[in-house]
């Protein structure tokens, strides 16, 4: 038999030739770093996909727990004793009118609004007004001595360690069910009480209010009685102090010599303040005329703005200006002797005259006028400082007046105070008014307040929620199983080559056979037996169930394999095994051998599970000859006809070496040369070998196979591989030195799991 030609690789040298490429090819060995034990016991989540997909695959868990929660708050609520909460509201008003800091004030003797406020909640919570409101309802008698709820309050009195009075349990009681708050910055209050009985509840809320006004009318009408004798009584001695210190004052100033205006100001003051006034107008008067005067003996006359701006002067300026304009004009055509001339020049003369006398009037009108403003101020400066003197001679004087008119003052306004506060007094003693307002009174509640059925459900279903998420998170922090796709190559650091989805055919077989585990299936009903066909059975899937999910993915694990290294070639002898057993080792490699003859290769499918050899039954062949027989026999390998030492299949270009059926120690077998040398002849018929090992945790034969061929795959089983047996299993094949070609996936449940590849994929 000649080994089929494949479009990758054609066979054709000699089996010489064969054997020495195979030694000259470099062996590639992956080594794996051994993660931390902190890597390999948690997956790591990097965002909030990862979460989702750990809720979505455990929401039934999530579910469950949410139900139980929400039932656990219904049954909860449903035994509890219903309470009923009723609820009145109070507007505490400003009507301070007593107190002494001034109508203004809204908060008497308090340091701010709030406190005055927060005092009247402690009052409303005060143990004497409790009193009062039992006393009032008479809740002695009205305590139940029968029924369940008399029990129950007897088992609880039974259970204190020291029994207090029935008033004082009364109060402590209420103290627990009343609840006074605020209302924002307002200056409403809220009184809450709850009771088992609406109608108790709106009652004892009522007459507390009610008690509380009385109190605060009562109160505050004594404090306004006491006020007014108290104020009446010292009011008169405060009248006759006013009247002894206005005359003493009066007394003072008219023995000292003080004068006062109207408006109680110092005419000494008064007048001092005047002629300062005055005086510096004066020296500024002064200065000015000093300043023409000056101006007026060193500059030009007719410079002067007096001389210039003078009506009689600019009057004379223009006479003279049109008699020369004349005298010009009159002098072209007539001699000088001309009495018209002569004329013209007496006018001129008489009108320089005017003017030289106009100058002198000027000039001696600005120095009249500087000496009667230098003659003013030198009066004004001689009274200023005689005043100066009268001033400071009474200084000393007012300052003992001034103290003498501030108390006087004080008393008169302390008195003016005093008569306002006993009118108002006398006025509040004589009527009782309340500056409490009740804006809601309490009406018998129709639904109780606690407990709250949405509330409590919300509640349990939200607590159920976050529990079953904290639960599944623990559980998926300390499950050490691989799980999903990815999970190998984040845990070993090695290519995932595919994955195997779960076959849900077997599944079903596998659970009647539990359900009927002594009847074999021509022994079910027609139904049943009928519902197993030889297609069921896993390890024929890709060649029974072409179409079907797992075969489409055994197809895509092989391309995966199929895929040259990194000497331009790909595996021709590949060992499949596992960590441990029942991880799917077997079925991995039947479809993939399946696979890799339906594209046309020659491939021969190993059992090299000798201990247990089972490939045989799979695909309906004999195994009174196989590996076994062909490793003990002394026969030279290369006689062996290649069709005496494999057997045929059903599938076309699939043949199968079974396991054989000696007895012999397999490990004992594999270490033979007879072993290499098998498969030196096996590489010249076959395109490609399967060998399936048996699990490597605890038997080498997967160790000493592994050798021999071009790689590893290891078959990991969803759900049921650890990640410490799979990274034993990595770490023992790194140490060997054996090229790991990467990991497969088996029995991976799409619907329980993350989605990977065809997610929606329909068979």
């Amino acid at each position: 038999m000649k080994p089929s030609e494949f479009p990758l690789e054609k066979p054709e040298e000699g089996l010489a030739e064969l054997n020495a490429r195979a030694e000259r090819r470099p062996t590639v060995y992956r080594y794996v770093e051994s993660p931390s034990a902190e890597v390999a016991a948690s997956p790591g989540y990097d965002s909030l996909l990862d979460y989702w997909h750990i809720l979505f695959r455990h929401r039934k868990t999530l579910l469950s727990f949410a139900l139980v929660g929400l039932l656990g708050a219904i049954v909860i609520s449903l035994v509890q004793t219903p309470i009923y909460r009723v609820r009145t509201s109070l507007e505490i008003q400003s009507t301070n009118f007593l107190e002494i800091k001034g109508p203004t004030d809204s908060t008497g003797s308090y340091t701010t609004p709030e406190s005055y406020v927060e005092t009247q909640v402690k009052l409303l919570q005060s143990e004497s007004l409790l009193e009062h409101v039992i006393d009032e309802l008479k809740l002695h008698e009205d305590r139940p001595t029968t029924g369940w709820r008399a029990f129950v309050s007897r088992i609880f009195e039974l259970s204190k360690t020291s029994h207090l009075p029935e008033t004082e349990e009364l109060i402590r009681q209420m103290e627990r069910n009343l609840t006074v708050r605020t209302s924002g910055n307002s200056h409403l209050l809220e009184v809450l009480y709850e009771s088992p009985d609406p109608k108790r509840a709106a009652d004892v809320a009522n007459t507390l209010v009610s008690e509380f006004i009385e109190l605060s009318q009562e109160e505050r009408w004594k404090s306004a009685q006491g006020t007014a004798e108290w104020l009446t009584k010292h009011l008169d001695e405060m009248k006759t102090q006013l009247e002894a210190s206005e005359a003493q004052l009066q007394d003072y100033a008219s023995t000292s010599g003080l004068s006062f205006t109207s408006e109680k100001e110092n005419l000494a003051d008064i007048q001092l303040k005047e002629l300062q006034d005055e005086l510096s107008k004066a020296q500024a008067e002064r200065i000015a005329n000093q300043a023409k005067y000056e101006a007026a003996r060193s500059k030009p006359e007719d410079s002067l703005p007096e001389i210039l701006e003078d009506p009689t002067m600019r009057e004379y300026r223009q006479k003279l200006t049109e008699l020369q304009r004349q005298y010009v004009e009159l002098s072209a055509t007539l001699t000088p002797e001309h009495y018209k001339v002569q004329r013209v020049e007496a006018q001129i003369d008489d009108l320089k005259s005017e003017m030289e006398k106009e100058r002198s009037n000027v000039l001696r009108r600005i120095g009249n006028e500087y000496t009667a403003a230098l003659r003013r101020e030198q009066l004004l400066s001689g009274a200023n400082t005689n005043q100066e003197k009268v001033v400071a001679d009474q200084s000393s004087k007012a300052i003992h007046y001034d103290t003498l008119k501030r108390d006087v003052d004080s008393s008169r306004q302390l008195y003016e105070v005093m008569l306002q506060r006993v009118k108002e007094a006398s006025l509040a003693s004589a009527m009782r008014d309340s500056n409490v307002l009740v804006v809601d009174r309490a009406k018998p509640p129709l639904l109780p307040y606690r407990p709250s059925m949405p509330m409590n459900s919300a509640i349990g279903l939200f607590s159920g929620v976050l529990l079953g998420f904290g639960f599944v998170l623990l559980r998926e922090r300390i499950d050490r199983r691989i799980s999903a796709p990815g999970d190998t190559q984040a845990y070993l650091d090695l290519p995932e080559l595919g994955v195997i989805p779960l076959d849900e055919a077997a599944v079903s077989r596998q659970i009647l056979n539990r359900l009927h585990p002594h009847r074999s299936a021509s022994s079910l009903p027609s139904e049943d037996a009928s519902s197993f066909s030889p297609g069921d059975c896993p390890e024929l899937a890709t060649w029974k169930r072409k179409p079907s999910l797992l075969a489409e993915c055994a197809r895509t694990t092989l391309t995966s394999i199929l895929l040259p290294g990194q000497d331009g070639e790909g595996p021709r002898v590949i060992v499949l095994t596992s960590p441990c057993p029942g991880d799917g080792k077997t079925t991995v490699a039947c479809n993939l051998s399946i696979a890799v003859a339906e594209i046309g290769r020659k491939v021969l499918l190993i059992d090299g599970d000798l201990r247990r050899p089972r490939l045989h039954k799979v695909f309906g062949v004999a195994n009174n000859w196989g590996l076994s027989n062909a490793l003990r026999a002394d026969t030279p390998l290369e006689t062996i006809p290649i069709s005496h030492l494999v057997r045929e299949t059903e599938v076309s270009g699939l043949c199968l070496l079974p396991g054989g059926s000696c007895g012999v120690t397999p490990s004992n077998l594999f270490y033979s040369p007879r072993m290499a040398m098998l498969l030196r002849r096996l590489r010249t018929e076959f395109d490609m070998i399967m060998i399936d090992a048996p699990p490597m945790i605890h038997l080498s034969d997967s160790r000493v196979l592994g050798r021999l061929a071009d790689g590893v795959i290891l078959v990991v089983r969803a759900g049921q591989t650890t990640t410490e047996s799979a990274l034993f299993a990595s770490h023992r094949f790194a140490e060997d030195g054996t090229r790991v070609l990467g990991t497969v996936l088996n029995s991976w449940d799409p619907k329980g799991g993350r989605r990977y590849g065809y997610g929606s994929y329909n068979e």
